[in-house]
């Protein structure tokens, strides 16, 4: 069913009001993403109500396969993993001779009749989404035959084979390659780092933010497997003294998907890490990204709404700035609008959108390019990051001259932004006059829906975290399971620190108030510091008290007075992003050993 019918159908049926359905339709065409998974995502009908209403249409059942995790091996000799594929076809059970199997659309006859002529029976057919159906297709179909076959091949050649040699048009180190960024990718992994050491070469994902290893091949495979990412990343594959950057794309479950690699010679070998691009991951609505009441999001919303002044994101590397400041460029991206950026590096293409790259050896640095972006008539700019003194200045003349600015900066808190501008020589009137906002950020792990528990936390517990008094609240926490990996957690989600400016924010600036003094003032107009929206998200169920310690690394300890506020988001929420990696015992340069590893490891994933 395509956006057009979908459109129709949910009108029709009056299942989401034309409000909500205008708005769907707006951010559909805005990300270029299907209707029905931005209906999900902003929870406007449950995944369950969407598909009822989809198959109901056509004239089928809807059947959830969240459930299904392995086939018996009657149904996986009928219907072969190709079949399946090809397809887009699950086969759930045989009643009576007859095959049940779920489709993502039933209506194909084409795909139908193929599986009516290879597996002889008739056919029972309902409809699941396309998600489930490659989740489910990944689960079922053990892919353990294909890597022992893959890692026979490699070992056929021998230890004494040249990387050139492994590294031939078709062979099995670039199947093995391609093998690692399919599981990233199928994992939601950030990162891929690829780690030389004495005795193996370690390969470890980063998932939700944590690192976890991959069974690592023998040692005498490293060379090939780092040629061949060179290769693709357009690298000197004979250059192994200098780091070196590069990029390339790759499809991997029907997305085409950019990695960035870094190399850095080590005492060891070159050290590889890969950054996975997926444009699906950070192209989303400002709704999904955690705001922890509509209250906190209205005040963002009104905030990136304004027609000049400079609106900062301010975190560590990997806090999420990147996606924020996507998203609400996306929400003010119009027609009428010319927005131009300059990022070191363009990590997402924008539709729109002018997006300059970073580029010293050219001569285009974050401040030369400002200057240049200026003359291109802009309405909206946004700087990468503001990293100096020049850089700062002209973003605060533009934002002065009628421009709105977005930009990032790296500090723990939002008060602490503007000590750092004062630092870097901007003079405070400058500040006060230019700069309307800044939200501080973080990311922190979500409770795995599947093992989440409630427990009662102890009396210091909830003194230290500012709910002294609530003896007998209940906590939450993952106890650990086949979908976290025994982590307890899966997906991530923000947790924010909202500093709007005002007129007596502006003047304790122009007089060089403390940062202590700034955030006790913000506090007083109702600013959320992040440990305090993470509180919020914990009494919610959402994570649990050990993250927001984690994350929050100079956390603040909440007022005993304070009431965290619990209110839900009446437009939407996050959905989680699913992890799946775990730690195994990795170390091993016997070839049988690791073929058995990379088996039971594969076979743990289903």
């Amino acid at each position: 069913m395509n956006d057009e019918q979908l459109q129709n159908l949910l009108f029709e049926r009056n299942l989401i009001n034309q409000d909500e359905l205008n708005k769907a339709i707006e951010e559909t065409k805005k990300l270029k993403r299907p209707l029905e998974k931005i209906v999900v995502e902003n929870r406007l009908l449950s995944k369950a109500a969407l598909y009822e209403a989809i198959a109901k249409h056509l004239g089928f059942v809807y059947l959830s396969l969240e459930g299904l995790n392995k086939a018996d091996e009657e149904l996986t000799k009928v219907m072969p993993a190709a079949l399946a594929r090809q397809t887009l076809a699950v086969p759930v059970k045989i009643v009576n001779g007859t095959l049940q199997i779920a489709m993502a659309d039933p209506t194909d006859l084409y795909s139908i009749d193929q599986i009516q002529m290879q597996t002889g029976m008739p056919l029972d057919i309902a409809l699941s989404s396309p998600q489930e159906i490659n989740d489910a297709l990944n689960r079922i179909y053990e892919e353990r035959s294909a890597i022992a076959d893959l890692l026979s091949d490699l070992h056929k050649g021998g230890p004494q084979t040249s990387a050139k040699e492994m590294m031939a048009e078709g062979s099995s180190i670039i199947k093995l390659v391609d093998l690692i960024l399919a599981q990233a990718v199928r994992d939601h992994a950030s990162d891929i780092h690829i780690e030389p050491e004495q005795e193996l070469t370690r390969i470890r994902f980063r998932i939700d933010g944590i690192l976890h290893e991959i069974p690592s091949p023998p040692k005498p495979w490293e060379v090939a497997i780092i040629s061949r990412i060179k290769v693709l990343s357009g690298m000197d594959i004979a250059e192994s003294r200098i780091p070196q950057d590069g990029h390339f794309q790759a499809k991997t479950e029907d997305k085409i998907i950019d990695f960035r690699v870094a190399t850095i010679p080590t005492i060891y070998g070159e050290n590889l890490v890969l950054r996975i691009l997926d444009t699906a991951s950070v192209m989303i609505g400002l709704e999904k990204l955690g705001f922890s009441s509509y209250e906190h999001l209205k005040k963002y919303e009104e905030l990136i709404a304004k027609p000049y002044g400079i609106i900062l994101s301010t975190g560590p590397t990997g806090s999420g700035k990147t996606t924020t400041l996507y998203s609400a460029l996306m929400r003010i991206n119009t027609i009428d609008r010319n927005i131009i950026t300059i990022e070191d590096p363009v990590e997402y293409r924008l539709g729109l959108i002018r997006q300059i790259q970073v580029n010293p050896k050219a001569g285009i640095s974050f401040a030369g390019g400002l200057r240049a972006i200026l003359r291109q008539d802009p309405d909206v700019i946004m700087v990468g990051e503001i990293r100096d003194l020049e850089t700062a200045t002209i973003a605060i003349q533009a934002a002065l001259t009628g421009h709105l600015v977005f930009s990032t900066l790296h500090t723990n808190d939002a008060p602490s932004s503007i000590t750092r501008l004062v630092n870097m020589g901007i003079e405070p009137f400058l500040i006060s006059a230019s700069l309307m906002g800044i939200m501080a950020q973080r990311l922190i792990r979500l409770i795995c829906s599947d093992c989440k528990e409630t427990y009662e936390p102890s009396k210091a517990l909830l003194d230290k975290w500012g709910l002294k008094g609530k003896e007998g609240i209940k906590l939450y926490r993952g106890k650990g399971c086949d979908k976290c990996k025994g982590t307890g957690y899966k997906g991530r989600l923000g947790v924010f620190e909202l500093m709007v400016l005002d007129d007596e924010l502006r003047e304790l600036i122009i007089a060089e108030a403390s940062t202590m003094v700034l955030r006790k003032k913000a506090q007083e107009k109702g600013m959320l510091l992040l440990a305090e929206d993470g509180v919020a998200k914990a009494l919610k169920g959402m994570t649990t008290i050990e993250e927001i310690a984690r994350v929050c690394e100079e956390h603040i300890e909440l007022k005993p007075s304070h009431e965290v506020k619990v209110e839900p988001l009446t437009r939407g929420a996050q959905a989680p992003i699913a992890a799946g990696s775990e730690k195994v015992d990795v170390k091993t340069t016997d070839f049988e050993e690791y073929q058995k590893r990379v088996a039971n490891w594969l076979s743990r994933k289903k």
